[in-house]
């Protein structure tokens, strides 16, 4: 298992600005499974891992997940932090990936691009994230274990920990971060589900699309959703 670099998802149902994104029906499929759909075909990522609340409001997520055999660990609500050291803690590893749930487009090929520039270069972290030229949704982290509990034992502000790797990126002369960058910057882009508005836009693309989202690459999507809009 310490060899593994698994693929953490964190989700929620709980949400103010789309309520219950990650288990609406679209196209006959959960949202939550776009995303984990994709990400079982990371070549390099292994194993794929829930990770959620323990409010009663994501029982019905830990119970999806689970009955596709998709290992669930549930803990804080809002200290999504802790929830990845909860994992850490019973999926002893070197190093994980995080990805958000919310993430029905993710391309798993930019995935295995992050898990296998951490295995060639050994940093603390490779990102796409702490530079953005990638659009939100394909958001991918690979954070050494090490690493992020030490971080993680130091924040004490509650934004911090909700989103997790914010406080690394202000601290970011303190480790060695690998940035991934795109050929063409589309940080401003948005293929995330945050919004009713972005909701919309992902349903009406994929009842649109000709093949199960993750046959796509995230650039050949990208200009898509906007136009879903």
């Amino acid at each position: 298992m310490h060899d593994l670099i698994p693929i953490i998802v964190q989700a929620r149902t709980g949400s103010s600005r789309c309520p219950a994104k990650v288990m609406r029906t679209v196209a006959g499929r959960r949202l939550i499974d776009y995303t984990l759909d994709a990400l079982e075909l990371c070549r390099a990522g292994r194993p794929l891992i829930v990770a959620t609340s323990d409010d009663p409001l994501d029982d019905a997520l830990a119970a999806h997940c689970a009955a596709r055999s998709t290992p669930v660990v549930r803990g804080p609500l809002l200290d999504v932090a802790g929830r990845f050291r909860t994992v850490l803690q019973q999926f002893p590893v070197r190093a994980f990936v995080r990805v958000s749930g919310d993430s029905p487009l993710i391309d798993h090929r930019l995935v295995d691009l992050a898990v296998e520039t951490f295995r060639t270069e050994r940093p603390d972290i490779v990102s796409n994230v702490v530079e953005r030229t990638y659009p939100k949704g394909q958001s991918v982290e690979v954070l050494a274990s090490h690493a992020f509990l030490k971080g993680e034992a130091e924040m004490a502000d509650p934004a911090d920990r909700e989103h997790v790797t914010t406080w690394f990126y202000r601290h970011a002369e303190r480790f060695n971060i690998v940035s991934l960058k795109a050929d063409e910057n589309l940080g401003q882009a948005s293929m995330v589900i945050d919004t009713e508005e972005e909701f919309r836009r992902f349903r009406k693309l994929a009842h649109q699309l000709d093949s199960p989202a993750w046959r796509y690459r995230w650039h050949e999507l990208a200009p898509r959703i906007a136009e879903a809009g």
